[in-house]
Order: C-alpha cells, then sequence, then structure tokens
C-alpha cells in the first residue's frame, strides 16, 4: 500500500511519497507514518507545545482540478515542490486559512480554521454543459420548464428554454432545438442582440426580460402562448435591468444611468418599481453613488436585494429587506466579512436562498427570513451563484462557473452550466458529514471554540432539515 510519510524534527517538516524527494519546512518536533487510503484517511500531525501532537482530519476536503477516486496513492494527493508551513497547515493549534495549495490538490478549511464540508455530489445533476457563459436560470410557476440565458459577447445575449430535468432545450424565441453543435450559429444570427434576464409572470403566462432594443436596457414582456413581446418600460436616460413581478403586478428591478464607456452599463444602480400598465416607474432607493442595489426578488411583500459599496475600502456586499411603500431598509446580514449576493425566498418553504463567500469562495447558501439559522449547500472551489428554487422548494437552479478568468479577460468569456440541486438529499448528507466532523475535532484535540462552531454548523444543518421531514 502506498503511503504519506510525514516526518516533524524540530527544524523541518518531510513529506515523501514513492518515487518523489522530500520538501521541508519548520514547524515541530516528532515523526510518524501514515498509510494513505481514502480522502477521509489523510491526517496532519503537528507539534503543537513540543511534547504533543494535535492530528486534524482533513475529511473529504481535498478538491482536485478533476475529481478523486474514492482510493488515491499520496502521489496523487500531493505534488513536488509543494510547501507546507505553519501558515498553510490548518488544525486547533494553527492560524487557519487555505491549506496545502499545488499543481494538483487544495486542502481548505474557512475563516475560523474550520475543515470544510463537501459538496453533495449525489444530489447535484448538471442540466446545461458546453454552451459557454450560462447564467440566470428561472423555473415556471408549475415547475416544467427552466428560462435562462446564454452570454455570447458583450451586446449578444440570448434566452433558452427546457424541461426541468435539462431535456427538451430550445431558443426561447425562435423555437429551434439547441445542442452544443448548432448554438454557435444561433448565436451569431443573434450578434448585436442583448435579450437576458427572464423572469416569469406569476400566472406562467408570460416572462418579462431586459432588452438592448432601444440602446439602453428597458424592461419587455414576452408571450409564451402566442410568441408577441413587448417592450412595457424604457427610459433612453437609465438602465432598467433584473425584472420581477410582484403579487399587485408591479415590475421590481434595478438600474441606473448609463456608464460614459458603455450605453448598457452604469456606474451604481438603485431599485426601481414600475407600473407596465403605464410605462412608468419610479426609484425606491436613492444611491449618492457609493452604493448600489441589485438582483431584487419577493418576500411577503417585501423587496430583498443585494447592497454593494462602490469604489470605498470594502467590497461586501449585505443582503437588505425594502419595505416598497415607505423604502425602509432592513440589513438582514450584516456580515462585514462576507459577500452576500442574489437573494431569492421561497414561501413554501419559508427559506432564502443566496450566494456568498463567507468561508472563501462564492457558494450557495440558505437562512431563515430573519437571519437566526443559515447554512452552505455547496463548497466548490469556483463560483456557485444565481440560485432560483422550483416552486415546491424542493429544487434549487443555480449556474456553476467552471474557470478563473485570467485578469483583464472579458466577462463573456467565461464558461458556466447550469445544475440543479435536491435540497433535502443535500442537507442531509451535509448534516451528516458537519456530525462527523465534531467526532473528528473532538478526537484531534481541536480547541473548544473550533469544536463549538462546528456544533453550531451542525444545529443549522440540522434546524432547516425539518423543514424537509
Amino acid at each position: 500500500m502506498s503511503g504519506l510519510f510525514l516526518f516533524i524534527h524540530i527544524l523541518s517538516v518531510v513529506v515523501f511519497y514513492p518515487g518523489g524527494q522530500g520538501i521541508t519546512e519548520t514547524i515541530g518536533t516528532i515523526s510518524f507514518e501514515y498509510p494513505l487510503k481514502t480522502r477521509k484517511e489523510v491526517f496532519f500531525m503537528i507539534d503543537k507545545l513540543g511534547s504533543q501532537y494535535i492530528s486534524m482530519p482533513l475529511q473529504q476536503s481535498v478538491a482536485r482540478k478533476s475529481d478523486m477516486k474514492e482510493t488515491a496513492t499520496a502521489k496523487d494527493v500531493f505534488q513536488k515542490g509543494e510547501t507546507i508551513s505553519k501558515e498553510t497547515v490548518p488544525h486547533a493549534g494553527i492560524r487557519s486559512g487555505e491549506a496545502v495549495s499545488g499543481k494538483d490538490a487544495e486542502i481548505k478549511t474557512d475563516k475560523n480554521g474550520l475543515p470544510l464540508l463537501e459538496t453533495p455530489k449525489q444530489a447535484v445533476k448538471t442540466l446545461v454543459p458546453g454552451l459557454g457563459y450560462a447564467e440566470f436560470p428561472q423555473v415556471s410557476p408549475d415547475g416544467k420548464k427552466v428560462l435562462f440565458n446564454v452570454v455570447g459577447n458583450y451586446t449578444t445575449s440570448q434566452m433558452f428554454i427546457m424541461d426541468k430535468d435539462g431535456g427538451n432545450l430550445k431558443s426561447l424565441f425562435t423555437g429551434e432545438t439547441v445542442t452544443p453543435q448548432s448554438f454557435s450559429d444561433l448565436m451569431k444570427r443573434c450578434d448585436g442582440k442583448t435579450d437576458e434576464q427572464g423572469t416569469w409572470s406569476h400566472d406562467g403566462r408570460h416572462i418579462f426580460f431586459r432588452t438592448n432594443e432601444n440602446g439602453t436596457f428597458g424592461i419587455a414582456e414576452y408571450d409564451v402562448k402566442t410568441g408577441e413581446r413587448t417592450l412595457l418600460l424604457h427610459d433612453p436616460n437609465m438602465n432598467l435591468k433584473h425584472p420581477v413581478e410582484t403579487e399587485e403586478g408591479y415590475i421590481v428591478g434595478y438600474g441606473g444611468a448609463p456608464g460614459e464607456k458603455y450605453k448598457t452599463s452604469e456606474k451604481f444602480s438603485d431599485i426601481f418599481l414600475g407600473d407596465p400598465d403605464k410605462g412608468t416607474y419610479k426609484m425606491l432607493t436613492h444611491s449618492d453613488g457609493s452604493v448600489a442595489y441589485k438582483h431584487p426578488s419577493e418576500m411577503d411583500g417585501m423587496i430583498l436585494a443585494h447592497k454593494e459599496p462602490k469604489g470605498g475600502e470594502t467590497e461586501y456586499s449585505d443582503l437588505v429587506k425594502i419595505d416598497p411603500k415607505t423604502g425602509e431598509e432592513t440589513n438582514i446580514t450584516n456580515t462585514p466579512q462576507a459577500d452576500e449576493r442574489h437573494p431569492f425566498y421561497n414561501e413554501k418553504i419559508d427559506l432564502i436562498a443566496y450566494h456568498s463567500d463567507e468561508t472563501g469562495d462564492k457558494n450557495l447558501w440558505l437562512m431563515t427570513p430573519g437571519g437566526k439559522h443559515k447554512c452552505q449547500l455547496t463548497f466548490y472551489g469556483k463560483a456557485a451563484q444565481s440560485p432560483c428554487w422550483s416552486p415546491d422548494g424542493k429544487k434549487i437552479y443555480f449556474v456553476k462557473k467552471l474557470d478563473n478568468q485570467a485578469e483583464g479577460e472579458p466577462f463573456y468569456n467565461r464558461k458556466a452550466d447550469i445544475r440543479v440541486m435536491d435540497v433535502k438529499d443535500a442537507l442531509k448528507d451535509l448534516a451528516a458529514q458537519a456530525k462527523d466532523r465534531i467526532k473528528d475535532l473532538k478526537s484531534s484535540g481541536a480547541s473548544e471554540s473550533l469544536i463549538e462552531k462546528a456544533r453550531e454548523d451542525y444545529d443549522n444543518y440540522k434546524h432547516i432539515l425539518k423543514r424537509y421531514e
């Protein structure tokens, strides 16, 4: 059996694997040999006081460029030339942060030093691969259809519709069947046309979306039965985006004055409320340019959105609740060190889905409306974002980015697909992982504060899972 050999001396740590050479870094005073059999059995043994060591199970937190098999050799996990140091090894006695990083392995903790759980892969299915930068999934009121758009370039983005399981993929406007092979030709025919961010009317008969057909972005309506499209709201001095129908039949969205470089972008944005019958709108928020409000949705007659700083010392967004009648605003997350965005409320299950980078990477989270209980759903190394509920609250559709862009590369060159998660299955898996993590922390001699944080996470998983039982 291949083994991971970690020898800890007063001056150095030496990691050996079969056929390779050791690498060194100052840490501690003991030595041991531990065979590597599965991801769950990987341990770092680190000297804390010079006479005792603490073991930290990495659980299933080894994430690779390609999925690891359940069994792996030490050479599969560690790459030659990787550095292991006090700053990069996570356990109760050493500061938190990313652990070992190398060409093919990355072991992480959250900002509290807590080993991360693993995305429940059996609860997630990929629906739309291979189309480029897919984004903004939205589920029809009957739960049978999913709408999304794909960005082609800065001035081109088109909407597509499919069955809830990913089948029967078609162009929304032309009705033609779409495959990865035919997609490029369709987008070329639509060059310069941006029709995106589609959402469903409450009765499922119409789709509201933003369009650049008159220069700046306006809000249009598409009749699902007749195929007719109508421009509802437009202002040449304003970009209006992300339309959502309220229970009263108004359109809530965000928008701002056009930027200097691009007509369809803005320096900052506010939440607006539009009357589609009159073609008028009013602003619900009034930013002075230091913040921007984006991605509104509705919750019990209130407006959910995220509020992001612009040009200040921090770029961390919070989730806010806005009264559409008074404009009164309430911060429902207020987490200075986490960036939370794109809230989406489900009335049936009474939960808010959103994405956050609270533990390091942008991932999906759930939260009770008052913010008392929250839990992380995905633990990807690249962004998972833009969650959308199925009407019954059993599924969450979301965007999974597949690559990290080089600085300066156009945003539309991103690769992302649409995925769906069975929320109950995911919560059951994560609750079990969270429970095991507590046991592992106790057996490893972790600090009581770290164990308490693990207990809090486990309790939150249990609390939210009860809504599905």
